[in-house]
């Protein structure tokens, strides 16, 4: 079924397959063979009516690339000593002097029994960076050896930094995050792309990174069961807004008509 979707990124062909399934369009990828500025893909709806698809994804600064770097690392670092290791990456930025005062700063801490460089004595510049102006965190685990059975070592946990806080049921504050949302780079640029395109309609599809949208907002659509109160604030060329969290089996839909509820992932 990707076959004929080829051209396009696994995230765009994902995009593709749901609008498909959920309009009984067929897909074809625009922005293929050298076009300029052009849609991801055009969508033929049952009508024959053309629609002009573009797919983006709205996500924190930075994250993106933070779970893409350390996805090439698997996700760990070796555990320098005989404490099991967990490293909250908070930017990109942080990422090449925490791999390489990593070990050291780990080492310090079983030296002097204490689970967070936070609570270490002394000035050491290493620690004083990571605490006072990193994004980042680490926290020791001296209950969980990195030695189990005598041979196997644990590699530290590398991560994202998670998140938390209370949750927007009722989806209340949605529009507001997605005004915010539109506004941020690269947004400008696909709508641009949309706003140009020959069609009877404009889908903007937007995959919701779980850094996206403040947490209360963002846990709602993935787990929330009502629809947004309110209609979304679409920017100008747009006439239909996705909106596909990174968790949940939901993805919902803004048409003329108001929200729709699907659920594309389901046999």
């Amino acid at each position: 079924m990707y076959d004929r979707l080829q051209g396009l990124r696994p995230q765009e062909r994902t995009a593709c397959l749901i609008a498909e399934k959920v309009l009984g369009a067929v897909a074809t990828p625009w922005d293929v063979n050298g076009r300029q500025r052009a849609v991801d893909a055009m969508l033929t709806l049952p009508d024959g009516r053309q629609a002009a698809l573009e797919v983006t994804a709205i996500a924190a600064v930075g994250s993106l690339q933070t779970e893409a770097l350390l996805g090439r690392e698997h996700f760990g670092w070796p555990s320098p000593g005989q404490w099991w290791w967990s490293v909250f990456v908070g930017s990109p930025r942080d990422l090449p002097r925490l791999r390489a005062c990593f070990n050291r700063i780990a080492l310090l801490c079983e030296a002097g029994g204490v689970t967070r460089p936070q609570d270490l004595t002394g000035a050491d510049p290493d620690v004083v960076w990571l605490v006072e102006e990193s994004t980042s965190e680490m926290c020791g685990h001296p209950d969980v050896p990195t030695m189990d059975g005598g041979d196997t070592r644990r590699n530290a946990m590398v991560v994202p930094p998670g998140r938390g806080g209370a949750v927007d049921d009722t989806l209340a504050g949605l529009r507001q995050s997605l005004l915010d949302a539109f506004a941020e780079p690269p947004m400008p640029r696909h709508l641009a792309k949309l706003a140009g395109a020959v069609a009877d309609e404009r889908h903007l599809f937007a995959f919701i990174h779980h850094s996206a949208l403040p947490f209360a907002v963002a846990d709602g659509l993935w787990a929330s069961e009502c629809l947004p109160p309110e209609p979304p604030p679409l920017p100008v060329g747009v006439s239909h807004l996705w909106l596909a969290p990174a968790f949940g089996r939901r993805v919902l839909l803004w048409t003329p008509a108001g929200w729709e509820e699907h659920h594309p992932y389901d046999e």
